[in-house]
């Protein structure tokens, strides 16, 4: 049963989308995988393979190229905006099926501005886009196949049984990307936006996420001004530590970590990566967005990542959209998580 799709515009996207079938098809096993090599699609198979797929969670990868929005049509204007078009028919289709999409950033590509993208296809935007890079691609594949998993979806056989060159350890790449974020986060500091508490250890081991100052608390501040410390309260009156840090009009979320057996669903993605030696015991969200004012009212939106408390993952994707009240003592709205496809009401009060 096809649970993972390929969709891609053949006319710049099939060297990697062929490189991308056989690097899934060795992790997972082909009968997993819909790679239509045609180079135009009628859209009858696809319909049908995503149709048979409903009930097991499907994904869609959609490869995004230059082409794939700036192709143009023979008789004028461009591909994507036309009805007819196969790659326009693939993904309305998934997304009327209830399919995951998930966008795969091709080499030097950046994923299209809004005004860019067929309205019926904007929803895309609200989709959490991968890298595909050439040079990276071992680094790009691993972020794939832990996202896929995120998604119920696990592989036959591990990421680099058979690969013919060495990788670098899962430490080494860990220890890379978190030096990065680190380093943007000592310059932030370096440069007055972020002000440690006197108390505050700034400096973070190497593969960490930066854990929330014991002791830290919010500066008094004005309605208007959500940074700072809060706490997110669950229906069963469970406390959840979020800090957000505004700069610029971007907003950063980080949380602290919590135990996976908060919530059943985490208990069960726990027990289903354990047998592949994956082992997560509690959970923590981070992320960066827009802080936006509508109508005098301070709106936050942020894609996340779900990670391992010391910050292995992701092991779920999503975005979080909140609103402040009138007084700027709490904020509430719904997280969205892509593995569950579902909100989640959230709630959170100033920090005391």
């Amino acid at each position: 049963m096809n649970r993972i799709f390929i969709s891609y515009r053949s006319s710049d996207g099939k060297k990697d989308a062929d490189r991308l079938c056989a690097d899934l098809s060795r992790l997972y096993g082909a009968d997993q995988i819909f790679f239509d090599k045609q180079d135009l699609r009628g859209g009858h198979s696809w319909r049908s393979a995503i149709m048979a797929a409903l009930g097991t969670r499907p994904v869609v990868l959609l490869l995004v190229t230059p082409d794939l929005l700036g192709m143009p049509h023979p008789e004028g204007g461009r591909r994507i905006d036309r009805d007819d078009d196969p790659i326009r028919g693939e993904v309305l289709t998934a997304k009327t099926q209830g399919a995951t999409i998930i966008p795969l950033l091709t080499e030097g590509v950046q994923m299209p501005a809004t005004s860019d993208i067929p309205a019926a296809l904007r929803f895309l935007k609200e989709s959490h886009a991968l890298k595909l890079r050439t040079e990276d691609w071992a680094d790009d594949l691993e972020k794939i196949v832990v996202d896929l998993a995120s998604h119920g979806i696990q592989p036959r056989v591990p990421l680099h049984e058979g690969a013919s060159p060495p990788q670098r350890s899962w430490l080494q790449r860990m220890q890379r990307g978190f030096m990065w974020i680190g380093g943007i986060f000592v310059g932030l500091i370096v440069i007055g936006l972020l002000v440690p508490d006197e108390e505050t250890t700034v400096a973070t081991p190497p593969g960490m996420v930066a854990a929330l100052p014991p002791t830290a608390t919010a500066p008094d501040s004005p309605s208007r001004d959500v940074s700072g410390l809060w706490w997110s309260i669950d229906d069963n009156n469970r406390r959840l530590r979020v800090q957000f840090t505004v700069s610029n009009g971007a907003i950063q979320l980080q949380t602290d970590p919590f135990p996976v057996s908060w919530y059943p669903r985490w208990q069960t993605y726990a027990a289903s990566v354990r047998a592949q030696g994956f082992i997560v015991n509690d959970v923590r969200y981070i992320g960066q967005g827009v802080l936006s004012d509508v109508m005098g009212t301070p709106r936050i939106e942020i894609p996340f990542q779900a990670v391992t408390g010391d910050g292995r993952g992701p092991l779920d994707t999503g975005s979080v959209v909140l609103s402040a009240s009138a007084d700027g003592s709490e904020l509430t709205g719904q997280l969205w998580s892509n593995g569950e496809q579902a909100d989640t009401p959230l709630r959170l009060v100033r920090n005391p």
